[in-house]
């Protein structure tokens, strides 16, 4: 694989961010993060030639369009948002974005939790409370390997990639949540093989602790319980749960039908797909063997990984996702082609 540049992002994070320090829809959850940055100054590009980073501002007045709104990449805080690579946490607030049943509309809170929601994110919290000393900010290091400035952003505005804390022994949160046993691996191919391979090793040790996230993944569908939100998250939440992509395409179905989701109903719309989500992934042995030629013909439909109740026929590990397409374009409306 020929090597990538680096782009590294410094700011701080406020761990009074996550639950339950914050409560309701303005807490990030295990696997989301705000840090705070200084637009003109905190990212830096290395190229793929290993020379000294430079500082670039190709993010500043920087946007995509979600679900055809504008949303910006640096918000009006000096915030970025942050999808922590590689890793899927259980899910403490999915907002559906659909159109509910009639049945359905306005009697459910669309922020729906899963088992472990809410216990992954005060870990992570926990986590970072130890190591901040006074106050409630830490100082953070935002790391993704890239080639292109608009390969850092996902379809969301959010940037993809590592966030390292601490100091003479700095790690990886990402890393640290999987072998700790709060998420679990979810891959896409823009990763390189070496982040791949760290995540496997750490989910090897996370999924065998007890009263964790890892060790409760279920295969089999789990029935979907919408009375389960942020706003009745406590401690402690544990329970089996399923592979929190499954979780969301199960409520985003769950909002379309009358009643329960069956699970017949589940899979039949899996396989119909979702608008916007390719939902196609290679299988890790073969993405990892063939890194510098993968045939995008040896992708796999997420739906053929599902058996007919529903359950999965894979492990976390096993799939490397298509990563959704998105477009990043500068405040002038012209796509960002340059750092």
């Amino acid at each position: 694989m020929p090597p990538r540049g680096l782009l590294t992002v410094i700011g701080t994070i406020d761990i009074n961010q996550f639950w339950p320090a914050s409560k309701g829809t303005a807490s990030s959850d295990a696997d989301t993060v705000h840090l705070k940055v200084d637009p003109a100054m905190s990212f830096l590009h290395t190229s793929p030639s290993g020379t000294n980073p430079k500082r670039t501002t190709a993010y500043v007045g920087a946007y995509v369009l979600d679900h055809g709104k504008k949303k910006a990449v640096i918000t009006s805080k000096s915030d970025i948002k942050i999808r922590l690579q590689g890793i899927d946490a259980p899910e403490l607030h999915y907002p559906v974005i659909a159109k509910f049943h009639p049945s359905k509309k306005g009697k459910f809170k669309n922020e729906f939790r899963q088992p472990y929601g809410a216990g992954a994110t005060n870990a992570l919290h926990e986590y970072l409370k130890a190591q901040v000393g006074s106050g409630t900010t830490i100082h953070a290091v935002f790391v993704t390997h890239i080639d292109k400035a608009q390969e850092a952003v996902d379809s969301h505005g959010r940037f993809v990639g590592d966030i390292i804390v601490g100091t003479g022994n700095a790690k990886s949160i990402n890393t640290w949540l999987v072998e700790n046993g709060w998420a679990v691996p979810l891959f896409y191919d823009s990763m390189t093989p070496a982040e791949v391979k760290t995540l496997v090793a750490a989910w090897k040790a996370g999924r065998k602790l007890a009263n964790r996230a890892g060790r409760s993944l279920e295969k089999a569908l789990e029935p979907f319980d919408p009375q389960r939100n942020v706003d009745n998250a406590k401690l402690p939440d544990g329970g089996k749960f399923n592979f929190p992509k499954t979780f969301r395409r199960q409520a985003t179905f769950w909002t379309e039908v009358a009643g329960p989701l069956t699970a017949q109903e589940f899979v039949k719309k899996l396989g119909q797909g979702l608008t916007g989500k390719p939902d196609r992934a290679y299988e890790l042995d073969y993405f990892l063997k063939n890194i510098d030629h993968l045939d995008k013909k040896k992708r796999v439909a997420f739906s053929s990984k599902i058996g007919k109740a529903g359950q999965a026929l894979f492990d976390p590990q096993d799939l490397v996702f298509q990563e959704d397409p998105s477009t990043l374009f500068h405040a002038n409306g012209k796509p960002v082609t340059a750092w």
